[in-house]
């Protein structure tokens, strides 16, 4: 089944942009990766439709786990920690 999450946009995790420092994407995730995502507090996605009507929304509250997915950390939603 696929699924997708949010994460620190590679911009920034990969690059180091200053622009994009609180800026996420969405990426598909493995069965095996769910777990990770959701010990973070992070949300898991049925559809890349859910994930970036998500994403779009991201921007404006939440914090990023020190969990990393494909090398970005993951979005949690919500207040800072």
């Amino acid at each position: 089944m696929t699924q997708f999450t949010l994460v620190r946009h590679g911009g920034y995790a990969v690059a180091g942009d200053p622009a994009l420092e609180s800026a996420v994407e969405a990426i598909e995730i493995t069965d095996a990766q769910v777990y990770t995502v959701k010990r973070a507090g992070g949300l898991v996605f049925l559809t890349l439709a859910e994930a970036v009507a998500a994403e779009a929304l991201a921007g404006t509250s939440g914090y990023f786990s020190s969990l990393r997915i494909a090398g970005a950390e993951i979005h949690v939603p919500g207040g800072q920690v």
